[in-house]
């Protein structure tokens, strides 16, 4: 018995990180954490750069190509007195027909145009986690913080309850079964402290925080504003800014540019050549028109198959603004509810909770309550409390995802 009332004495007096009270930190919100984020991720960084490097590769993709320049000398080695050597400079440029040049320029365009649309998703993506995390350690401090209150307010219980034991008004099983009480109820502070500082150390490297920053600075968001309607069509006509659905459309503009550019080339180029003979020490010119004859292969292969992609890319889109729509609509009920439920999480549970903790607490300070029933409404006010802080995190969570599934910033 003793053991225990020794265990509950130094837990009680041992304050968690995440509950202690330390000088005033510069509050840090949800806002400024995406915004850090996103200036300070790798990730984001490398999409940007394939980007630009896309957009710069298509402000060339439709130049010329290259012309060829030879130098030849004919009549080496010939068996006839006096035969003079034949020499030859000329130039033979390439002419690409059937809008080679244009069909070349629009492929690096839709390439150009993925790489956006990756830019943007990897974005979005950074800015999910972000948020996450950050409710998600908003949810474990303040869920340490009810906890110490409850720690607190049991250790005040035992106090009284020893002071009666030693005077003899109650039992010391009594005393015995508040401190157990009390010292299960440090342990779950102790735990849900450190996993708030866990999940804050992770939001800091993800986010690039100051090291001076701690959990206590995070600013819980307010309820975000959600859009009126009907959820079914207001993701019909938001879906297609998701960056799920831009990417499969820019699959589409990508497999359509590269169908046009097989087309093309089964027509055959025209190569000029052109240039300066020079024989028995007169100068001439040359001049010569190619052409390729279409006769065997005409790009078929390519072209079948660029056309299957085609089909295949619109089959996908399709499907993923199909899936883009059941989401978003879902999304949108889920935090509808979410909000609902949060609404009126303060009401139905921590009121009712409070008036029945506080009458069990009247009643224990006269001595006329049940240790058994003072604990359990000590027990349910906490719960109440905590029930409300995971519906209140929850249903900014479902807010931020449902305007991330209708294509939005995670803010407004």
């Amino acid at each position: 018995m003793r053991s225990i009332a020794l265990l509950a004495a130094w837990l009680l007096t041992a304050v968690p990180v995440a509950a202690q009270e330390g000088p005033a930190l510069e509050p840090i919100t949800l806002a400024e954490v995406l915004a850090a984020g996103r200036a300070g991720s790798p990730a984001i960084a490398a999409a940007r750069s394939r980007e630009r490097a896309a957009v710069a590769a298509a402000g060339v993709a439709g130049r010329w190509t290259n012309p060829a320049v030879e130098l030849r000398s004919e009549n080496w080695g010939a068996d006839i007195p006096g035969l003079r050597l034949d020499s030859f400079a000329t130039v033979t440029q390439r002419l690409e027909l059937g809008g080679k040049r244009g069909a070349r320029r629009g492929a690096a365009l839709a390439g150009a145009e993925m790489a956006r649309v990756d830019a943007f998703a990897t974005t979005r993506g950074i800015e999910r986690e972000l948020a996450g995390r950050f409710l998600e350690t908003v949810r474990l401090r303040d869920r340490a913080r009810i906890l110490a209150g409850q720690r607190d307010a049991l250790a005040e219980l035992v106090r009284i309850l020893e002071r009666r034991v030693a005077e003899g008004f109650a039992p010391d099983a009594e005393r015995a079964r508040l401190a157990a009480e009390a010292a299960a109820v440090s342990i779950a502070v102790t735990r849900a402290g450190a996993a708030a500082e866990r999940a804050f150390l992770e939001l800091r490297a993800l986010a690039a925080l100051p090291d001076g920053a701690g959990a206590a600075a995070l600013v819980r968001p307010d309820p975000l504003p959600l859009p009126t309607g009907d959820p079914a069509q207001l993701a019909a006509g938001a879906a297609a800014e998701r960056p799920d659905v831009r990417a499969s459309a820019a699959r589409v503009e990508t497999a359509e540019r590269a169908l046009h550019l097989e087309n093309s080339l089964r027509i055959p180029d025209l190569t000029v050549n052109t240039g300066l003979k020079r024989t028995l020490d007169t100068n001439t010119g040359v001049f010569a028109l190619g052409v390729g004859l279409p006769v065997f292969d005409r790009n078929q292969v390519a072209a079948t198959r660029a056309r299957g992609e085609v089909r295949a890319a619109r089959l996908e889109r399709d499907y993923v603004t199909r899936r883009a729509e059941a989401d978003a609509t879902a999304a949108l009920l889920n935090a509808r509810r979410l909000a609902e439920a949060a609404a009126g999480a303060e009401a139905q549970l921590v009121e009712p909770a409070t008036v029945a903790r506080t009458a069990m607490r009247s009643a224990f300070d006269l001595g006329a309550a049940d240790i058994l029933l003072v604990v359990d409404a000590e027990r349910a006010f906490a719960d109440a409390r905590l029930l409300e802080n995971d519906i209140q995190v929850e249903a900014v969570a479902a807010a931020i995802a449902a305007r991330l599934a209708f294509g939005e910033a995670p803010l407004p």
